[in-house]
């Protein structure tokens, strides 16, 4: 048996932030940067179910089946090499490949149950949007109040990770959950574009969110970003 670099195991999650990668913890979560393509594509499927889409509106070509995210959502590092056996050789190689930094785009977060090691969640935040973050929970793990506590944790690493003073969020205005979670976290209501188009086309009225740094947290930068790379806000 050859074996190609698609069987190798992922690199350990990090415990400290470096070289453009960072670790959040938090009372139940980990968060750490995608190490490969299948953190990535577990972090997306986390969302893909008809219940979150209904909120976020991505384009249909680009969901998993629910068979495909029920089997990825069982992942964790422990089974990761038996589980992903059940992919196509070419699948396998092209998802194994390392999330090379730094990433031009969001700087996108795996939220790991720090119990279980399975996938909790997902979140993202935007430098150069005005901190504009994004978030999603498995199936599993919500109505839980860990929606909370990934909204603190992104905000935090607004914050305290790339110095950002400001955040933002913005939700559907019939998204109650998430608006609570907004609130509890901390974030503040301001006025924003009423109307909202999704990746889909549809369009939504909007409810928008701000998270203000406490004190001197904007000013402050983890070792694993360079103060050159992020744009204050």
């Amino acid at each position: 048996m050859i074996r190609g670099p698609w069987s190798r195991r992922p690199q350990p999650v990090p415990v400290h932030c470096g070289d453009g990668r960072h670790t959040i913890r938090t009372a139940r979560l980990l968060l750490y940067t995608p190490r490969d393509h299948w953190d990535v594509e577990m972090g997306a499927a986390a969302g893909a179910d008809s219940d979150a889409q209904r909120w976020f509106g991505w384009i249909p070509d680009s969901l998993v089946t629910p068979e495909t995210a029920a089997h990825l959502l069982g992942i964790h590092d422990g089974n990761r090499a038996e589980r992903l056996r059940a992919f196509p050789r070419s699948v396998r190689r092209e998802l194994a490949r390392p999330v090379v930094l730094p990433d031009p785009g969001a700087e996108q977060r795996l939220a790991v149950d720090a119990a279980t090691g399975l996938v909790a969640g997902m979140s993202s935040l935007t430098p150069d949007s005005g901190g504009a973050i994004g978030l999603w929970l498995a199936p599993a793990c919500r109505g839980r109040g860990l929606g909370t506590e990934l909204v603190t944790a992104t905000a935090r690493f607004g914050h305290e990770h790339l110095g950002l003073e400001s955040v933002s969020a913005g939700t559907e205005t019939a998204n109650h959950r998430c608006r609570g979670a907004l609130r509890a976290a901390g974030f503040v209501q301001y006025e924003g574009p009423a109307l909202h188009t999704l990746p889909d086309g549809r369009v939504v009225d909007s409810a928008w969110y701000r998270h203000e740094a406490a004190g001197t947290a904007g000013t402050a930068r983890c070792a694993g970003v360079s103060a050159a790379a992020v744009s204050r806000v």
